[in-house]
């Protein structure tokens, strides 16, 4: 994919997410309170992380980075995903999820590299902001139930985050058929 289709991708996901955030409605909160536990979160999460991490990064090196190791890295991802699960997995979909947002925030910045600076400005800064929630987020998954905590603990916040995400959207849409 290029810098047009993972633009209007990231538009779509961010107008999704924002949607979701201004339903005023206590089944969302209520799912997005018990995803955060939840153990087949964690393994549909983990799964989609681990098989992006083996397919997209491990089939790919390359002689000089390990390549011919690929069997031996790939068995160590394997065994850190399925230890994750048995020994840590108290906040494991919060953790899975980060993982599987900073593989994307990698593939997105790969396709804007060398690009002209005014297009992707809008992609990159978002992007980067994601990449940020993603290692905070991942290094103290806990912090996710503080966040929704006090995100709903005023109604008025989850709307606004979600309207904001809602505009960013449509900017995004509108710079990617600029390019």
């Amino acid at each position: 994919m290029n810098l047009f289709h993972f633009t209007l991708s990231t538009s779509a996901i961010l107008g999704v997410v924002g949607l979701f955030l201004t339903l005023k409605s206590n089944k969302t909160e209520k799912f997005i309170r018990e995803s955060l536990r939840s153990s087949n979160t964690s393994i549909f999460l983990l799964a989609i992380g681990l098989f992006w991490f083996l397919f997209h990064h491990v089939q790919n090196l390359g002689e000089a980075d390990f390549g011919e190791y690929k069997f031996i890295i790939g068995l160590i991802g394997v065994f850190i995903a399925v230890a994750s699960y048995f020994f840590i997995n108290d906040f494991l979909a919060v953790r899975a999820f980060c993982i599987i947002l900073l593989f994307y925030s990698r593939t997105v910045l790969d396709s804007a590299f060398l690009q002209e600076p005014q297009a992707r400005l809008f992609l990159v800064s978002i992007i980067y902001l994601l990449v940020v929630c993603a290692l905070y987020f991942g290094a103290w998954p806990y912090r996710m139930r503080d966040f929704l905590n006090w995100l709903y603990g005023n109604s008025k916040r989850a709307t606004s985050l979600g309207v904001s995400l809602i505009l960013y959207s449509i900017i995004l849409g509108i710079v990617a058929f600029s390019y």
